[in-house]
């Protein structure tokens, strides 16, 4: 009770969390309807639920979204495994999709349709929707594979019951065949396969079939999940005998809490007490079913087998008891009409289909048609057009052929005219030649006088070299006794100054302002005019520029002027360079000379 409760609870918070979550991901009522029908895939009565709590509101959206939701509810019912009972929303989905739906849309309708037809036992209309359902997925670029899967699991279910074991063997086949390529090899497929084996007596193939369902159910290990089938499994292996298989069956459903009414065990259990001789188990097992009279089709087996049981054990009261069920119960099922019916709507389908292909044909012969007598059109174009490309073309080269004859007539009137203008060249030529021969001998005799003038040339050069370089002897040594005659004017003329200056330049003695101030006035005394050059040409200059230019006056070397301005080397390196016109000042042409 207790858990009961709480399982109730529990449902309910998982309803609305759910329904937050898709508010909170879409507000849409469509978005909503999609996020129930996956849930529907794991959950079906939690889908459910979550169903009938947008009902109150689903009314009031568009078409479309109530399609869909009719569509959802349909999906779920079934995959809750609850019953149709109508058929009024199946038929109204299908009309809306047909005229409105996409190929996925319309493939889901067909098969649900089949679905509720197939619950309501009208094995011949569910046969035909279920057909649309398998030609619009093989015919369509998109389709559902799991449903093409179904439909074909359904189209094998409704044919074995009507007993057309060669349909139902091929639907099993193409069923298995997808399950392998989409990697959803179930167990009711091969139950499927080996059922369908068995009623065309292909019995050692069955076995194989349903032993490799059987280890895979071992291998897994997930009984409650298949119980179905190994009702099914046991069922078939009692029926062929197979007691060994069968007993392994039966160590799997002990272990299972099963209800007695489920009318598949009590069947499969009922053919295993028959195979192994317990009788009255077998006929136990065999009136449950037709107690509990839940599944007609079950029932019908079941009255078959238990005559045989009583006819065989002479039980003839019994027996005629069960002969006279079992008569009602053919007549209820009315098994030969439905045969009738299921091989008419096969027949039905499959002249639609015929007349489909035909139409298809003949609208690809049209096509091709219409295909070809374009393509003669447009040869015919092409081939009239390259014929007035040849004429223009060939009329453009006979007007070229002509205006080439004119230009050759023309050239072979003026052809002896050139011939004459040639000889006239010819003559000219000739005559050239001994005026350039003439010319020639000149050129020679030109050519020896020019090399006795270079030889002349060559001389001259050699000896203008030898007195540069004897006058250029000849400046430093003036300059060396300018730079002592300054010195030696200087010495006269200032003799302290010329102490304090060698002192200082040897290093020993820094020189003070006073001593600068008595360098300027005895060097301006000595060259009144130097003070006033250097204004001239140098414009404005620091203190050490006056300084280095003063010392560079009375000739002293440039390490001596280093020590007594202790300016780096560099700057006085520089400074020389740029103010090397001082040193020129009295060169012998007695003129001075400015660094411009």
């Amino acid at each position: 009770m207790i858990y009961s409760r709480f399982s109730n609870i529990f449902t309910t918070f998982s309803i609305l969390l759910l329904l937050s979550c898709c508010d909170n991901r879409d507000s849409s009522m469509s978005t909503k309807i999609d996020y129930i029908k996956t849930i529907g895939d794991t959950n079906a009565i939690l889908a459910l639920k979550m169903l009938d709590s947008l009902d109150t509101n689903i009314r009031k959206q568009s078409e479309d979204v109530i399609k869909k939701y009719d569509m959802a509810r349909l999906r779920v019912q079934d995959k809750a495994y609850i019953a149709a009972t109508s058929d009024i929303v199946a038929k109204q989905l299908v009309t809306y999709y047909e005229n409105n739906g996409s190929n996925l849309e319309k493939q889901e309708a067909y098969f649900y349709a089949g679905s509720v037809y197939r619950d309501l036992q009208d094995t011949p209309r569910s046969l035909e929707f279920y057909f649309k359902a398998s030609e619009v997925a093989e015919n369509g670029n998109r389709f559902d594979s799991l449903m093409l899967k179904n439909t074909y699991s359904n189209l094998h279910y409704l044919f074995y019951n009507v007993q057309d074991y060669p349909k139902a063997y091929e639907y099993a086949m193409k069923e298995y065949s997808l399950s392998r390529k989409i990697g959803k090899t179930e167990l009711t497929c091969l139950t499927h396969l080996g059922m369908s084996l068995m009623a065309l007596d292909s019995i050692e193939r069955a076995k194989d079939i349903f032993a490799f369902a059987l280890d895979t159910i071992s291998s897994n290990q997930r009984l409650k999940e298949d119980t179905e089938v190994l009702c099914s499994l046991l069922f078939n292996f009692s029926y062929l005998k197979d007691s060994a298989h069968a007993a392994r069956c039966i160590s799997f459903l002990e272990q299972l809490n099963i209800d007695e009414g489920n009318a598949a065990m009590n069947y499969a259990f009922g053919e295993y007490y028959r195979m192994i001789g317990k009788r009255d188990s077998a006929i136990i097992e065999f009136n449950r079913i037709l107690q509990n009279k839940s599944d007609l089709l079950r029932m019908y087996d079941a009255s078959k087998t238990l005559l045989q049981i009583y006819d065989d054990g002479g039980d003839l009261v019994e027996a005629n008891k069960l002969a006279k069920l079992f008569v009602s119960l053919t007549d209820s099922i009315d098994l030969g009409k439905r045969q009738e019916l299921a091989a008419t709507v096969k027949n039905e389908f499959q002249y639609h289909r015929d007349q489909q292909h035909e139409q298809r044909l003949i609208s690809e012969k049209q096509q091709f048609q219409s295909w070809l007598i374009s393509a003669i059109i447009a040869i015919i174009i092409i081939l009239f057009s390259a014929i007035a490309v040849v004429l223009y073309r060939r009329n453009i080269y006979l007007n070229k052929l002509l205006s080439i004859s004119n230009e050759l007539s023309k050239q072979t009137a003026t052809k002896d005219q050139l011939q004459a203008k040639i000889y006239e060249k010819e003559k000219e030529l000739s005559e050239s030649k001994i005026l350039l021969d003439k010319k020639e001998n000149d050129l020679k005799s030109v050519r020896i006088q020019l090399s006795d003038l270079n030889e002349e040339l060559k001389k001259y050069s050699e000896d203008l070299k030898k007195k540069e370089r004897l006058l250029s002897e000849r400046m430093a040594q003036n300059q060396t006794f300018i730079n002592l005659l300054h010195q030696s004017e200087l010495e006269r003329k200032a003799e302290d100054v010329i102490y304090a200056i060698r002192q200082s330049s040897e290093g020993k003695k820094d020189m003070t302002s006073a001593d600068w101030k008595q360098l300027y006035n005895a060097i301006d005394e000595l060259y009144p005019t130097f003070k006033d050059l250097l204004l001239k040409e140098l414009g404005t200059f620091t203190e050490q520029q006056m300084q280095v230019c003063y010392l560079m006056r009375i000739g002293l070397s440039k390490p001596q002027i280093q020590n007594m301005t202790n300016l780096s080397r560099v700057t006085i390196w520089r400074w020389v360079k740029k103010y090397d016109w001082i040193q020129k000042i009295d060169l012998p042409t007695g003129k001075s000379v400015s660094p411009k």
